[in-house]
C-alpha cells in the first residue's frame, strides 16, 4: 500500500520564519495598584499555625507600589515571577496568540484567605508544608536567576517552612525553543522525625461560560474523601462544563479514575486552552476549585481583583486529595514525610490553540484526531519545532504508517495519514512521545477502590489507630493524644505503642518515648519505626549502645535505612570517629542519593580528614538546592537570605552544627545574623565554656524583648533549661512556656509561669500567654491576666478582643460590653472588634443596638467565615421574637423578612435559594401564622424538606415539622420514642418545650444553641 502525507498550515505562520533566539531572563521593578496587608499578631498562635503569626490588617484603599519582578521570555512565551509575593508565578503570556494563558491579576489585592491571612488570586502558587496556602505565599522568598548553557533560563525560588522544618526550592525554567515552561520542585525534610506531607500547585485561569475542564476520570472525591460520579453527576449535569456548575456553593473536585499525564482547560468559543503535563507518578492529584456562581462566590471577584474578572483554579498534587481529618474514614488517608526524605518532580505548563478540544497532550504537541475510513486526520499544535518521523503503530508496536512532519512552533498543523481500512491504529509516535489513538476512554479507566470495603469495621482498633496517626500528621496533637489514651485502654498493639512513642517524642518526654518504643519492640523486634524511635530516644537519654542497636535493626528496612545510617554517622561524628562516620554517610547516600543531611556531613567529614574536598557532594546539593545555607557558610563563612524568616533558617543551621558538637561554627553563624532573644540564649549556651562571654550573651538575652519570638524546636529545651539554671528571668520562663504549650504540655507551661517571681512590667504578650494557659475552672484568673495585658499595651486591640471573649464566656456581659464599647470606639474601623461588639450586644439582649452596629459596619470577607451575616440573622430574629411577645405582629413579620436578606456590607454574598439556611426564619414565621391552626402546610413542608443539616437542633425542627404535617393530613402523631430517636438526653427537655409550642419557653435557648454550633470563630 502506498503511503501519502499531506500538510498545510491552519494558523499564522509569522513565527515560522523566525530564527530561535536564546531565552532571556531579566529583573525589573513593576508598579501595581496594591491593596496592602498590615498588623501582625504579637500573640502566640494556636498549635496548628504555631510558630507563625497572622496578619489581620486589610484595606479597600489602594496605593501604588513598585514590586520586584523576574521575567523569563523566549520567542513564544513570557513568564513573570514575583519573588516578594511568595515567589508566585504571576502570569504566563502566550506571544503567539497574544493572550495570557494563566490568569493575570492586574492588581495586587491581598485578602484574608491563607492560613496567615494575606493571599492574592491568579498565577501559579507553589504550596509545601501541612496545608494550603503556604505560610510564605505573600511574603518575600529567596530567589536567583540563571542563564543556562543550553540557551534556557531559570528562576529559582526558595523558602524554609517552620511548620515542618523543611526546605523547598522551585526552579522555573524556560527553554529557548519550547512552547511551555517547566517547574521543578525539590522538597526536603531536614528532620530526624516524620512530618506532615502536603504539596499542591494552584493555578488560576479565567472563568467563562465557554470554559470546559479537560480532566480525565470517572469519579471525583471531596476534601473528606467521599466519592461522586464525574463528569456527569446524579442530576445529569456535566460538571466538566463551567456553565453547568451554576448550583450549590463553591466546589472542590479532586478528579480520579483514569490513567493520564495531562489535564487542563479549553475555551470552546475561542478554540484555545492550556494544559499541565507531568509524569503521573510525580503528581497523582488533579483538582478543580470553583467559586460559587451565585452571590456568595461573585463577591470574591471584586474583592480579589479590580478589572481582571472571575477566575477558576486548576491544581496538581502529590496525593489524590487535599484531605481533611474526616478523609481518614475513607481510603484517602494522610501521608507522612519520612525523616530526611527528599522529593523532586517536574511539571510543564503550556497553551494550545487551533485544533479544537485536544484528544491528547504530550510535550511535543497537543493533538486532535479523527478517522475517516482509511485516513487518520490529525490536528497538531506543536510545542517545539517539529522535524521528525511520525509513526502510526498498532497495539503491539507494528508500524502501520511512517511519514515525516516539519512544522514550526506556533503553527497549528493538519496531518493526513493513510492506513489500511481493516487496521487498528493504537499509537502515534512523534519523537519520544506516544499518543494514544483510541477513541473510547475505557482503556484509561482505573479500578482503584474509592470506598472502604464493607467487611472492614470503622470501629476496629486498627481503624482508630490510623485515624490517630493521621491526626498527628495533621498537627492535631491534643485530640490525637486523647484518642490514643482511650484506645490503649482497650488493649494495645505494637503500632499503638509506636504512636505513643511518637507523641512522647513530640512532647519532649524522651524517657516515655524510650519506654513506649521498647513496648512496641517487645511485640515485634524487627519493627523498623519502633527501632528508629527507640534509637532516637536512647540518644537523648545517653544510652548509646541502645541507640546504635535501634538504628542498626531499623536499617534492615529500606524505608528507614538512610535515616538510620545518618543517625549512626552523627553518633560517630560526635565522638570524633570520622572514618566510621564517613562509612555510614556513604551508606546513607546509597540508600537515598538526595539525603541532604548526609551530603552535608560528607563535606564536613572530608574537612576533618584533611582530604581534598570532593565536589560531588557539593554538586549534588547545589543541583537541587542552590540556596543551601550550609554550603554558603562552609565556603564563604557568611549567610545570605532575603526570605521573611531568614533568621529562622540561620537558626536551623546553627542547631544542626551544635547537634554535631561543632559549637564554634554554630556560634559564628549566630553571631553573623539577626539576634533575637532565642538566638542570644543559644549563644550563651554555645559559649558556656567561657563564663564571661557566656554571661554577656545571657545578659543581653534577658534584657531583650522577646516580641514575635516563638520557640518550637525540641533542641531549644535543653538550652532554656541551662539558661534557667544560670539566670532568674521571666524572659527565659516565657520562652520555655511557649515551647511546652506548643509541645502539648499546657499544664507544664502553666506551672512554669506560675512559679515566675518577678514578672514583666512592659510585655503584654507574657500575660496573654498566661491567660490562655489557665484552667477552664479558673476563668477569673484568665480575665485578670488579660486585663493586665490590656493595661500594658492599650494600643494592641487584640488584647481587648480576647478580654471581651473571656468576659462573655464567663457570662459577665455588662463588663464585656463596657470593654467592647471602649475598644470599638478606639478602633472604629476594625470590623473584627465590631463583630465582637455585636456578639456582646446579642448576649446582653441589646438587639436594637446590635442592629444599628450592623447597619453601619463594612466587613472585608475572609474565606470560610460568615459571622457578619449570622449575627445579622440572629439580630433580626431576636427582634422579631421580642415583637411577637409584645404582640406587634406587623413589626415581627418585617424583621423576619429582613432576616432573609443578604446585605453586601456584611462580607457574605447571597447564595442560591436552596443553599440558604432559613429554617429559623421559617419556624418563627410558622409560629406567627399558626395561631390556633395546626400550621401552614407550605411552611411546614418547606421546613421538613430543608437541606439536610448536621446541626441536631435544626434536625429537631425538621422532625417536628414532619410530625405537624402528618397531623394536618389527619395521619396522627408519631410515637414518642421515635420523637426522641437520635437525640442526646440533654436535648429531650428542649424538644418537649418546642413541641408544646410556647415560644418564650424555648426560642432564646434554641437560637443560641444553633448559632453556638455554627460559629466556631468568635463564639
Amino acid at each position: 500500500m502506498k503511503k501519502w502525507i499531506m500538510l498545510w498550515a491552519m494558523g499564522s505562520c509569522v513565527l515560522g520564519v523566525f530564527a530561535q533566539h536564546p531565552a532571556k531572563v531579566s529583573e525589573l521593578k513593576k508598579r501595581y495598584v496594591t491593596y496592602p496587608f498590615t498588623d501582625p499578631d504579637p500573640i502566640a498562635s494556636a498549635q496548628k499555625l504555631y510558630p507563625y503569626f497572622r496578619f489581620d490588617g486589610f484595606t479597600n484603599t489602594a496605593i501604588e507600589k513598585d514590586w520586584k519582578t523576574v521575567i523569563l521570555e523566549n520567542d513564544y512565551i513570557r513568564v513573570q515571577v514575583m519573588p516578594e509575593i511568595g515567589g508566585k508565578i504571576w502570569s504566563a503570556y502566550d506571544k503567539v496568540n497574544k493572550r495570557d494563558y494563566i490568569y493575570n491579576n492586574g492588581v495586587v489585592k491581598f485578602r484574608d484567605i491563607a492560613m496567615r491571612g494575606p493571599w492574592t488570586s491568579g498565577g501559579i502558587e507553589a504550596n509545601y508544608g501541612i496545608i494550603g496556602h503556604t505560610p510564605n505565599t505573600s511574603t518575600p522568598v529567596d530567589y536567583l536567576t540563571q542563564e543556562n548553557a543550553d540557551g534556557s533560563v531559570s528562576c529559582f525560588i526558595h523558602a524554609y517552612d517552620m511548620l515542618s522544618r523543611s526546605n523547598w526550592t522551585l526552579e522555573i525554567r524556560l527553554e529557548k525553543d519550547k512552547g511551555y515552561f517547566s517547574t521543578r520542585s525539590f522538597w526536603y525534610n531536614a528532620n530526624a522525625v516524620e512530618q506532615p506531607y502536603y504539596t499542591w500547585m494552584n493555578l488560576g485561569v479565567a472563568a467563562g461560560q465557554d470554559l470546559k475542564f479537560l480532566y480525565p476520570g470517572n469519579q471525583y472525591i471531596g476534601h473528606d474523601g467521599d466519592a461522586h460520579a464525574w463528569p456527569i453527576d446524579s442530576q445529569g449535569r456535566d460538571l466538566s462544563n463551567y456553565s453547568e456548575n451554576a448550583f450549590g456553593s463553591s466546589k472542590s473536585y479532586h478528579v480520579l479514575g483514569a490513567h493520564s499525564n495531562a489535564f487542563g482547560v479549553y475555551y470552546t468559543d475561542h478554540n484555545y486552552g492550556m494544559a499541565r503535563y507531568a509524569l503521573r507518578e510525580d503528581k497523582l492529584g488533579k483538582k478543580i476549585f470553583l467559586w460559587s456562581q451565585a452571590g456568595d462566590g461573585k463577591i470574591w471577584e471584586n474583592l480579589l481583583t479590580d478589572q481582571s474578572g472571575q477566575y477558576v483554579e486548576i491544581q496538581s498534587g502529590r496525593l489524590f486529595n487535599q484531605n481533611v481529618p474526616s478523609s481518614s474514614q475513607t481510603p484517602f488517608k494522610q501521608l507522612g514525610f519520612a525523616p530526611y526524605q527528599s522529593d523532586s518532580w517536574t511539571e510543564y505548563w503550556m497553551p494550545f490553540s487551533g485544533i479544537g478540544k485536544p484528544k491528547e497532550i504530550q510535550l511535543s504537541a497537543a493533538i486532535q484526531i479523527k478517522r475517516e475510513n482509511n485516513t487518520l486526520l490529525l490536528d497538531l499544535d506543536p510545542k517545539r519545532p517539529l522535524k521528525d518521523s511520525i509513526y502510526v503503530l498498532d497495539s503491539i508496536g507494528t508500524v502501520l504508517n511512517r511519514s515525516f512532519i516539519e512544522a514550526q512552533l506556533g503553527e497549528p498543523t493538519r496531518l493526513s495519514l493513510m492506513v489500511a481500512t481493516d487496521s487498528r491504529p493504537r499509537y502515534l509516535k512523534l519523537g519520544q512521545d506516544y499518543f494514544n489513538l483510541r477513541t473510547d476512554t475505557s482503556w484509561s479507566k482505573l479500578n482503584r477502590p474509592t470506598v472502604i470495603s464493607a467487611e472492614v469495621s470503622s470501629d476496629t482498633g486498627q481503624t482508630k489507630l490510623l485515624e490517630i496517626r493521621d491526626l498527628i500528621r495533621f498537627r492535631q496533637y491534643t485530640l490525637a493524644e486523647v484518642k490514643l489514651k482511650e484506645l490503649i485502654q482497650h488493649g494495645a498493639t505494637s503500632q499503638t505503642y509506636l504512636e505513643m512513642a511518637k507523641m512522647a517524642w513530640f512532647k519532649m518526654e524522651y524517657q516515655q518515648c524510650y519506654a513506649y518504643a521498647r513496648q512496641a519492640l517487645s511485640m515485634d523486634t524487627y519493627d523498623a519505626q519502633a527501632n528508629y524511635y527507640y534509637g532516637l530516644a536512647a540518644i537523648k537519654l545517653k544510652k548509646d549502645n541502645d541507640a546504635l542497636d535501634g538504628f542498626e535493626v531499623a536499617s534492615l528496612n529500606p524505608t528507614w535505612r538512610s535515616a538510620s545510617f545518618v543517625q549512626m554517622a552523627k553518633y560517630y561524628y560526635r565522638i570524633k570517629q570520622y572514618e566510621r562516620a564517613g562509612d555510614y554517610i556513604a551508606k546513607a547516600v546509597v540508600a537515598n542519593p538526595l539525603n541532604i543531611d548526609a551530603l552535608q556531613m560528607d563535606v564536613l567529614v572530608q574537612h576533618k580528614k584533611g582530604a581534598v574536598t570532593d565536589r560531588l557532594s557539593h554538586q549534588a546539593i547545589l543541583q537541587y538546592d542552590p540556596f543551601n545555607a550550609f554550603l554558603q557558610f562552609e565556603e564563604k563563612k557568611t549567610f545570605s537570605s532575603r526570605q521573611e524568616f531568614a533568621a529562622e533558617k540561620l537558626m536551623e543551621l546553627a542547631i544542626w552544627y551544635a547537634d554535631l558538637g561543632e559549637f564554634e561554627s554554630a556560634t559564628d553563624l549566630l553571631r553573623s545574623g539577626q539576634k533575637n532573644t532565642e538566638a542570644l540564649i543559644w549563644l550563651a549556651w554555645l559559649t558556656r565554656s567561657n563564663k564571661s562571654i557566656s554571661q554577656e550573651w545571657l545578659n543581653q538575652a534577658t534584657q531583650s524583648k522577646p516580641a514575635f519570638v516563638f520557640p518550637f524546636r525540641e533542641e531549644s529545651n535543653q538550652v532554656f533549661q541551662w539558661a534557667k539554671e544560670n539566670s532568674k528571668s521571666w524572659t527565659i520562663d516565657y520562652l520555655t512556656a511557649l515551647l511546652y504549650r506548643f509541645r502539648n504540655q499546657p499544664q507544664k507551661a502553666r506551672e512554669i509561669l506560675s512559679a515566675v517571681g518577678q514578672e514583666p512590667t512592659d510585655f503584654a504578650a507574657y500575660y496573654a500567654l498566661k491567660s490562655s494557659l489557665q484552667d477552664t475552672s479558673r476563668i477569673d484568673l484568665a480575665v485578670q491576666m488579660m486585663q493586665q495585658a490590656t493595661l500594658m499595651e492599650p494600643q494592641e486591640w487584640r488584647y481587648g478582643l480576647h478580654l471581651v471573649e473571656l468576659l462573655n464566656n464567663s457570662q459577665s456581659y455588662k463588663e464585656a460590653l463596657k470593654v467592647s464599647t471602649a475598644y470599638h470606639r478606639k478602633f472604629p474601623k476594625n470590623y473584627i472588634l465590631t463583630l465582637a461588639q455585636v456578639r456582646t450586644l446579642l448576649l446582653g439582649k441589646e438587639y436594637m443596638r446590635a442592629e444599628k452596629e450592623l447597619e453601619e459596619v463594612t466587613i472585608l470577607p475572609f474565606e470560610g467565615a460568615t459571622e457578619g451575616h449570622r449575627y445579622y440573622v440572629q439580630t433580626k430574629l431576636m427582634l422579631a421574637y421580642q415583637f411577637i411577645l409584645e404582640k406587634k405582629y406587623k413589626e415581627a413579620k418585617l424583621k423576619i423578612a429582613e432576616s432573609r436578606l443578604w446585605p453586601m456590607d456584611l462580607g457574605v454574598g447571597e447564595p442560591y435559594a436552596d443553599e440558604k439556611n432559613e429554617i429559623l426564619a421559617d419556624w418563627l414565621e410558622l409560629h406567627l401564622q399558626q395561631g390556633n391552626n395546626p400550621g401552614n402546610p407550605d411552611l411546614l413542608k418547606k421546613i421538613a424538606q430543608r437541606k439536610p443539616s448536621k446541626n441536631r437542633y435544626e434536625l429537631m425542627l425538621r422532625k417536628l415539622a414532619e410530625e405537624q404535617l402528618k397531623l394536618s393530613k389527619g395521619e396522627g402523631s408519631a410515637a414518642k420514642k421515635e420523637d426522641l430517636k437520635g437525640m442526646i438526653p440533654s436535648d429531650h427537655d428542649l424538644f418537649k418545650r418546642i413541641k408544646e409550642g410556647t415560644l418564650a419557653s424555648y426560642w432564646p435557648e434554641l437560637i443560641r444553641k444553633i448559632y453556638f454550633e455554627q460559629d466556631q470563630r468568635l463564639f
